[in-house]
């Protein structure tokens, strides 16, 4: 195996002084067991910090702790009191922290800013320099976290040799968050001196993609950019946790032992468990509310339930966290004032750091996991509760976190909403045993094959597959400052134009549902206002079927075409036409097939339309939408095949139909018209027809991420909203 580094914060192995003697312990956090195969390997390193400031020991206790961490493949990073205050403290928690996790940032002297920002910078390059200190020729180098986004461009330009790996654990913001950040620029241009830039989940991903957008970033695909001669590519990997250790964790007599002393403990209650550390992204205070409102209108639950909270202390030096611990100890003595009885306290508060024992234990003897971040990149609290179960038992999950994805068969909550909580622990409490059993098993199935050990594997895999550079054509330019000028000029100057527009993705947003996906009525006084105007000619070009697009748009003076152009109606005239005949022979054999999926993955839906069948599956999470998208390919191969039918992939759609119906066939008649100006926006691989076949001198504008032949690109339909209100 090539050589591997591992950089990140911390090393799994801390280092403290105590009576001025060193001692070593394990770091807490799954990253150590994810990577435990490749620390084993003599070949490769973890380079991080011991947890230590450097103002704390000699010139010989540092020589002693590189030695004693080499010997299990370790290499310390010292950082001085000063550094950790500005570079840890500061920069990274409270600046990029909040930031990412969508919480009000407070207002900071510039001066202050510019220090901790320098530090930020210093911290990073110095961790970088170890790096270079180790690394052979051609290593793969995985960094981690917020705290070393700089860290990857800086390692790209002292060695080009080495294969360079970037994971962000925490959620990555939307542009509009992440834009409020003065060094946002910085930021991203250092994460991308990656080769590959891994998120836990695809709204992570889409989000980072998109202020690389508004960056002027290029992109040569859906994942993939190209910055200063180097191609990234950008991939979600949800990262898993170690199934087997949780699992199994019943056998451990340590594991015993405590489950007795807490079943004996909570004697006939039933136990709600939230394990998280003290951090204000946490939603600890809601929880709590939530509990108390729980309480204080159920009076039948009074000393039938307990509530052990578990929260961890988090960085203590830092005002906020201590603000927080204050309240949480204020909140949980007035509902334990208000409730309790003389053997009955309702919330058992556990303000220290647990053990592994001590939390599975926990978990296998509670009966709900109250687990309701306000914001959290994974949340693997919530995939060791799954996981620990060995009886029924209900998950209660905030849709902020990103295992909500993974794990849909826990009660998802809004934890910003009172009501939503408070309903949800209702719900748990009179959940049916089969019920339980069933959502827990489907989880426990989802976990078992998405580990942390696979997480690992999978992404450094991905890192060692080569990226084809592309050709300069396939590098498309965001339609903003002199390009859209240069639009408008040219739409002002020509007495007559052609507008060929998609529906879903390129005017509207997809929904979850897409039958959820109705035009606004600004967007129809847009389209009116356009097509009211005698220079313009607009066509409405979408996968929808005739029936809905006559729905919608059937009372305005535009042509409409249906179903990617096998069915049509020009403007001003009552009746479509139908470009190819419909063929049901095949649909007959295909729909069961489709709909014994769309049952097995729960989102999914089928849709049956005349000339096509669609198989949603943007409500599925991705671990069974790709499984079951790559096995629908394979079963319908034959018959496809046979009856000589095309399967599309669009976003999030496979969708089955007769090759001949095109887009780009369905608009030839209006090109040979010759528009001195025409502009045609699309988002999906149906519109790359309409592209190719545009004479030169169009507008063909790509919406969204992915490879496409149209000369530019805007980010979202919103995008698409505002160019064509300048256009009116």
């Amino acid at each position: 195996m090539a050589q591997i580094i591992i950089v990140s914060n911390r090393l799994p192995v801390s280092v403290k002084k105590e009576n001025g003697e060193l001692i070593f312990y394990p770091s807490l956090g799954g990253l150590a067991t994810g990577l435990s195969s490749y620390v084993d390997n003599p070949d490769s390193q973890w380079i991080g910090w011991p947890g230590i400031a450097s103002d704390e020991l000699t010139t010989q206790d540092r020589q002693y702790i590189a030695e004693h961490l080499a010997k299990q493949n370790c290499y310390p990073v010292f950082l001085n009191r000063r550094q950790i205050e500005d570079f840890y403290n500061g920069y990274s928690n409270k600046v990029l922290w909040p930031t990412f996790h969508n919480l009000p940032v407070r207002h900071y002297k510039s001066n202050t800013l510019k220090r901790w920002w320098q530090a930020y910078r210093q911290a990073n390059n110095n961790f970088i320099q170890a790096v270079l200190s180790l690394a052979n020729t051609n290593a793969r180098v995985w960094i981690h976290d917020y705290q070393l986004m700089l860290a990857p461009e800086i390692l790209r330009s002292k060695r080009k040799d080495i294969n360079i790996g970037f994971f962000l654990h925490t959620p990555f913001p939307k542009a509009k968050t992440f834009s409020r950040l003065a060094e946002q620029k910085k930021l991203i241009n250092g994460i991308l001196g990656a080769d590959l830039v891994g998120f836990h989940t695809p709204d992570y991903v889409a989000n980072f993609l998109e202020i690389c957008q508004t960056l002027d970033i290029n992109m040569i695909s859906d994942h993939e950019l190209f910055i200063e001669n180097h191609a990234v590519r950008v991939a979600d990997f949800p990262m898993g946790i170690d199934y087997e250790k949780y699992s199994s964790s019943i056998k451990s007599p340590l594991v015993k032992q405590a489950l007795r002393r807490y079943r004996q403990r909570y004697k006939k209650l039933r136990v709600i468990v939230s394990v998280d550390r003290l951090d204000p992204t946490k939603g600890l205070i809601e929880r709590l509310d939530a509990y108390g409102l729980l309480l204080e209108r159920r009076p039948d639950l009074r000393g039938k339930v307990v509530f052990t909270m578990v929260a961890a202390p988090s960085r203590i030096n830092i005002k906020a966290y201590q603000n927080l611990a204050l309240r949480v100890e204020k909140l949980v003595k007035n509902i334990n004032r208000k409730y309790r009885t003389p053997d009955w306290k309702p919330i058992d508060y556990i303000n220290v750091s647990q053990p592994f024992e001590e939390v599975t234990a926990l978990f296998q003897v509670a009966d709900v996991a109250f687990i309701a971040p306000l914001r959290d990149g994974m949340n693997l609290a919530a995939k060791e509760f799954v996981a620990s179960k060995h009886k029924s038992g209900v998950l209660i999950l905030s849709e902020t976190a990103g295992a909500a994805v993974e794990l849909k068969d826990a009660i998802i909550v809004n934890p910003k909403r009172l009501e939503e909580l408070v309903e949800a622990l209702e719900q748990a409490m009179s959940m049916s045993r089969r019920e339980l059993r069933l959502r827990m098993r489907r989880m426990q199935h989802q976990l078992s094959t998405n580990t942390v050990q696979q997480w690992a594997k999978t992404f450094v895999n991905t890192l060692q597959q080569p990226i084809n550079i592309p050709g300069k054509r396939l590098l498309v330019k965001t339609m903003r400052g002199q390009l859209l000028s240069g639009l408008l000029n040219d739409w002002n100057r020509s007495k007559k134009h052609l507008l060929l527009l998609d529906y879903d993705g390129s005017l509207v947003p997809f929904t979850e549902n897409y039958k959820h996906a109705d035009p606004s009525k600004s967007l129809l006084q847009l389209l009116r206002k356009l097509s009211e105007d005698p220079r313009n000619d607009l066509l409405v070009i979408s996968g929808r079927s005739a029936s809905d697009l006559e729905k919608w748009f059937g009372n305005l003076p535009i042509t409409l075409i249906a179903e990617h152009g096998a069915t049509f109606k020009k403007a001003g005239h009552q009746k479509w036409q139908v470009i190819e005949p419909i063929d049901n022979i095949w649909k007959q054999l295909l729909l069961p097939v489709l709909e014994k999926y769309a049952a097995l993955a729960p989102g999914a839906k089928v849709e049956v339309k005349p000339h096509s069948l669609v198989w949603h599956y943007r409500g599925v999470s991705p671990y069974q939408a790709q499984k079951y998208a790559v096995i629908i390919r394979r079963t319908l191969r034959p018959t496809l095949k046979k009856y000589e039918l095309e399967l599309l992939q669009g976003n999030k759609v496979l969708e089955i139909k007769n090759p001949r119906i095109s887009k780009g066939v369905v608009i030839e008649g209006w090109l040979k018209r010759n528009y001195p100006f025409i502009l045609a926006l699309g988002d999906d691989i149906t519109d790359e027809d309409v592209f190719a076949v545009l004479p030169p001198g169009s507008y063909s504008i790509k919406v969204g991420r992915g490879r496409t032949h149209a000369h530019y690109r805007l980010a979202s339909p919103n995008e698409v909203i505002k160019l064509l209100r300048k256009l009116t």
